[in-house]
């Protein structure tokens, strides 16, 4: 915690929603995520539920030049309702597999499966439209075992930031 600011930093996991809870409990007024060194998670219900209820605080995420988020832990910085990267900052996507070894890239465009996700998006204030064009950049731009680093173009054309700002050093 920092004022009004609270601070993350590694792998999202199943103590996170509670963990989450906890500590806006305590602190009411965060009104600010700053996301640090962030892989992603290894429990994506978790990740999707906390960051469900974080979302419902209108919070803002911010993500300073030094900080990286990819995978899961992309998800969670759309939470926020302003979602601020400082240039330099690392934003890293990339198609999910299941334990089946079935990834994202392997189905159709109308499967089920991608509903998980775009459901998400939506239940976070995105339209569908934002959701789908979103979650398919995801997938496309790189397979479950690689990731691929967004320009800041592309944060901001995607909807992944509503700001792009120099960074503060």
């Amino acid at each position: 915690m920092d004022g009004n600011k609270l601070h993350m930093s590694g792998l999202i996991n199943s103590y996170t929603p509670e963990q989450l809870k906890d500590i806006f409990g305590a602190h009411p007024q965060i009104d600010t995520i700053v996301l640090g060194q962030m892989p992603g998670s290894i429990d994506d219900e978790a990740n999707l539920a906390g960051a469900a209820w974080v979302a419902a605080r209108g919070v803002k995420t911010y993500l300073p030049q030094e900080g990286s988020i990819a995978s899961g832990a992309t998800y969670f910085f759309l939470v926020g309702k302003r979602r601020v990267v400082e240039e330099g900052a690392e934003v890293g996507v990339h198609s999910w597999a299941d334990v089946t070894g079935v990834t994202a890239r392997d189905l159709p465009r109308d499967d089920p499966a991608h509903e998980r996700y775009i459901g998400f998006y939506e239940g976070i204030g995105w339209t569908r439209a934002q959701a789908e064009a979103f979650y398919f950049f995801t997938i496309e731009k790189a397979p479950a075992e690689d990731i691929y680093l967004m320009t800041p173009q592309e944060m901001l054309a995607t909807g992944l930031a509503t700001e792009v700002v120099p960074a503060n050093h």
